[in-house]
């Protein structure tokens, strides 16, 4: 057996900030095993270096807070609030990493002394939770490191999982690049760490294997530290190669009619779609349950060289179309486990070698074996009923037509007092802070918060004003932050208030709440998909939040909420890669406490996953309008009637604005593409006027303005200019009128 080094690769993390620290040389080198040697294959091994440097200090009086760009904290109880991050790196197509070594080559040992507090006991958006929440982890992880004096991390590096992300092969690990001794307060960074993978593999290695679509690329090279040494392994796809179908339905044979709309929508966009229904994936599929059986559907289907699905719209109420129901709930439920669609959406391995490893049929358990990195973009239609079914489908291909930005770029922001210490509005502010996301200046904002919030506000939040506001309104997104349960959030929205909410301007709502899609109920956000919404993320059980957050690395579902409207607003996301974006983050900064439960928790979409701010699809405007038909001269007072046509590109309904050139504009409508109609107006004044015509089409694109047609309002000879006349010639017959006629 001989032992093979293939390539040295240098990966230089880039950061903004700069610290001056002292500089001294710590050599530590630590190996861990990964998997059993096979004594029959060559080993084979590449070096990484990673490169750390610089990174900030924020020293508070009572806190010193470390911060490195695109790092996470340590949301661990009772650990030091150390960065930590996870990095992915990609071995050979069927390679197996043996072990995993790391030397750190360069220490800088921090002067003074610093206070790096232990992360805290997250609380619960929903108050049952909050004081019963389980303490023995923080104490536990607290007198490991507080109370002795043991050095935090024991290992710099250390190895997460393997797994896969679509035909890439891959091994997880995490970096703390600090020592802290809690118990001294002394602080070293690790700012140069050579790490080296060894893997066995079946020779010869098979290159044949090919590259994926450009969106998917560009999704792995953000995940991939190695990216470009993946190019050695694949080759470039070719025209032929590409899927059959990006875009899959999975629905009831009752509703293949029904979504016909979508279909042809996605179809308009360019997307290659294909319905599948569950009786004919119950016949032509094995696994334990219906749910295994989609699984294995979707793992077939989904490679480049089979369909190629980008894209999976699931169409149904979970008790026809199944959630994965896990093990995985909170240490003081009874009952709530939690039940998640990122079991379709994370396909690299089969559930005996992932989600089910011991065949227990208990799935997602702390042993089972799984990865964060979903192969394709999920959301699902939360309605059997076909005529609701129906009307969140059209009211979804409405909503991305349009591109009216006061409709679209207008967010609607909601939030409670979260506990004493903790306002929600901080959360919202920072969703929006235009230095953060530049785009959002150009957004318009309602906020609704607390009346002693410190952040100014539109409205005082409560339930009037939430239901009048948003009913009256048009918000392309909504964002709230309050305690929640399955029938509403906080004090100002519940399932009861759907009914009166704007349907003819739906919303993608973000809910940082505990339990508002819980599938043990009609939750609000099923209800709100039924009227009010087009999307909605929200939690489908019980869920921490982070006191006192401020910042996204304060974890929890606020970081998670964040993550998934920054990439709404920023329009370069549809909803379905949003949400998948925000799992990534989440995983890759360590911002979750219990990793698995709240990736679930979290992992159902509720919507066509693939819509966003943006529209797909180019809206062409209306023709520019006939020049109006109609008389050219009129008396005042009198109404005269004008005529005028256009027709719209798109064949899409048209509105008609009139300008009369007196100072009235009126809109009309909407009429059908090619009819024409026919407004009447009447001049108050005399004098001379342009008439012209502009119209939009129902998503908001404008036509340019008519040529004009001039009409004259002429200056006539009136009665009471001969009264004047008269009365000046003859002032005796004024005074006799008046006395002897009107007042007798």
């Amino acid at each position: 057996m001989k032992k093979i080094k293939i390539l040295f690769l240098t990966v230089v993390l880039l950061c903004t900030t700069l610290t001056i620290t002292s500089t001294s040389q710590e050599e530590n080198s630590i190996s861990q095993m990964i998997n059993q040697q096979n004594p029959n294959q060559n080993i084979y091994s590449f070096d990484l270096s990673l490169s750390i440097d610089p990174f900030d200090i924020n020293r508070n009086v009572n806190e010193d807070i470390l911060n490195i760009e695109k790092f996470g904290v340590i949301q661990n109880p009772g650990l030091p609030k150390l960065p930590v991050r996870i990095f992915t790196i990609a071995i050979p197509p069927d390679a197996i990493p043996i072990s995993l070594n790391y030397e750190i080559t360069e220490t800088k040992i921090l002067e003074n002394t610093f206070n790096i507090l232990p992360a805290s006991t997250p609380n619960f958006e929903n108050d049952e939770y909050s004081s019963i929440y389980p303490s023995e982890i923080y104490s536990k992880n607290y007198n490991e490191f507080y109370k002795s004096n043991n050095k935090f991390p024991k290992n710099i590096v250390t190895y997460e999982r393997s797994g896969a992300y679509r035909s890439y092969n891959l091994v997880d690990i995490k970096v703390i690049p600090f020592s802290y001794m809690p118990t001294t307060g002394k602080l070293s960074f690790h700012s140069e760490i050579l790490i080296n993978i060894e893997y066995q593999i079946n020779e010869p290695l098979n290159i044949n294997i090919n590259r994926e679509t450009k969106n998917i690329e560009q999704n792995a090279e953000e995940i991939i530290m190695n990216y470009e040494q993946t190019k050695q392994w694949y080759q470039e796809k070719s025209t032929s190669n590409q899927g059959l179908y990006d875009y899959v339905i999975i629905t009831l044979d009752s509703l293949t009619d029904t979504v016909e709309p979508l279909v042809s929508w996605e179809e308009e966009k360019g997307r290659t779609v294909k319905v599948e229904t569950i009786s004919w994936i119950d016949s032509n599929y094995e696994g334990y349950d219906l749910a295994e059986k989609i699984r294995n559907f979707l793992r077939e289907k989904f490679p480049l060289d089979e369909w190629g699905i980008e894209y999976l719209c699931i169409i149904g109420h979970w008790d026809d179309i199944p959630m994965r129901k896990t093990s995985q709930k909170m240490g003081f439920q009874e009952e709530g486990c939690a039940e998640t669609d990122f079991y379709y959406a994370e396909l690299s391995l089969p559930d005996s070698e992932s989600w089910d490893m011991d065949g227990d049929h208990k799935y997602g358990e702390n042993s089972d074996s799984i990865d964060f990195f979903g192969e394709i973009n999920v959301g699902r239609i939360p309605w059997s009923d076909p005529e609701t079914v129906q009307h969140i489908c059209e009211k979804s291909i409405s909503y991305e037509k349009n591109s009216d930005p006061s409709f679209k770029n207008n967010i609607l922001l909601l939030s409670n007092f979260i506990d004493e210490n903790t306002d929600g509005a901080t959360f919202m502010e920072y969703c929006v802070n235009e230095e953060i996301h530049p785009w959002m200046s150009s957004w318009m904002k309602t906020r609704m918060y607390e009346r002693d919030s410190t952040y100014d506000y539109d409205y005082i939040i409560n339930n009037r004003n939430v239901r009048d506001v948003w009913s009256e309104g048009k918000f392309g997104i909504v964002s709230w932050h309050s305690h929640g349960n399955p029938f509403g959030s906080g004090n100002f929205i519940s399932v009861d208030d759907c009914q009166y909410l704007n349907d003819d301007y739906p919303s993608i709502v973000s809910g940082a709440s505990c339990s508002n899609s819980d599938t043990d109920y009609l939750n609000i956000g099923q209800a709100m998909m039924k009227q009010g919404a087009i999307g909605f993320l929200g939690a489908n059980k019980a869920t921490p939040y982070q006191t006192e957050w401020d910042d996204v690395n304060d974890g929890s579902d606020q970081s998670f909420k964040y993550f998934f409207i920054s990439s709404i607003t920023s329009g370069e996301f549809t909803q379905g890669a949003a949400h998948q974006y925000a799992i990534k983050e989440m995983y890759s900064r360590g911002l979750w406490d219990a990793l698995k439960y709240e990736t679930f928790v979290h992992g159902s979409l509720f919507g066509n996953p693939d819509i966003g701010i943006s529209s797909n699809l180019e809206n062409n405007p209306p023709m520019k309008p006939e020049t109006p038909n109609g008389s050219s001269s009129g008396k005042t007072r009198k109404e005269l009637s004008y005529s005028t046509v256009t027709t719209d590109p798109d064949n899409d309904d048209v509105y008609y604005c009139f300008s009369w050139g007196d100072g009235d504009i009126e809109w009309v409508g909407p009429y059908n593409s090619g009819q024409q109609i026919s407004i009447s107006h009447k001049w108050i004044e005399q004098g001379n006027y342009e008439i012209k015509v502009k119209t939009k089409d129902i998503f908001g694109a404008e036509s340019e303005w008519s040529d004009p047609l001039v009409i004259s309002m002429p200056k006539g000879f009136k009665i009471d200019k001969i009264y004047n006349i008269f009365y000046e010639l003859f002032p005796i017959l004024k005074y006799l009128f008046f006395n002897l006629v009107v007042f007798n």
